[in-house]
């Protein structure tokens, strides 16, 4: 899908790589591990790829030093089976008790070691929690809770999920997102 057309040194931005991917629609730039990625949709052309990222050099330098900058709250734990057992015991529980009090349905839940995201949720309503949210703050936990059934709703990011994930909230999920960014799954 995605292939390597070409690579090109930037004396600030260090490595960046250009890449045709044929289900892009548009020009996209993304930071991922201090490597920034131009995708060029399949139509798209590496001249103009590069022209987009020229204009866009200067916000993607900004972006980089905030990344830099962001101040991250890594998460250690020393018993990731403790940790585990916790998490079964009170997650499923908290989740039920949630979905009660705001009306949602969800068919089933299982926790795991994720590692790359808090939680996710599937088409058909299955919720899968990583067992590090044990280690945040109570109401990110139900933050993350309250993110995933809102998903059995809306399956998307769209502005209808962000309205009914606000009224979930009370008006805090921007602020509750923006908060969350400063942890990191160890």
């Amino acid at each position: 899908m995605t292939e390597t057309t070409k690579i090109i040194q930037d004396p600030l931005l260090g490595e960046v790589l250009f890449r045709k991917n044929i289900r892009a629609k548009k020009y996209i730039i993304r930071i991922k591990q201090d490597v920034v990625n131009v995708t060029i949709p399949y139509r798209g052309s590496v001249r103009e790829a590069e022209s987009f990222f020229r204009k866009n050099r200067e916000l993607i330098i900004r972006r980089k030093a905030e990344l830099k900058a962001r101040t991250t709250q890594p998460i250690f734990t020393e018993n990731e089976a403790l940790l585990r057992k916790q998490a079964q015991f009170f997650l499923p529980v908290k989740l039920a008790e949630l979905a009660h009090l705001h009306g949602f349905i969800y068919e089933s839940v299982q926790i795991r070691k994720s590692k790359t995201r808090w939680g996710s949720c599937s088409s058909k309503s299955a919720i899968n929690l990583s067992f590090y949210l044990m280690l945040l703050p109570q109401h990110l936990i139900e933050y993350v809770l309250l993110h995933e059934l809102c998903h059995t709703v809306q399956l998307n990011h769209s502005p209808a999920f962000w309205a009914l994930l606000d009224k979930c909230t009370q008006g805090k999920a921007k602020a509750l997102r923006k908060e969350i960014r400063k942890y990191k799954i160890p």
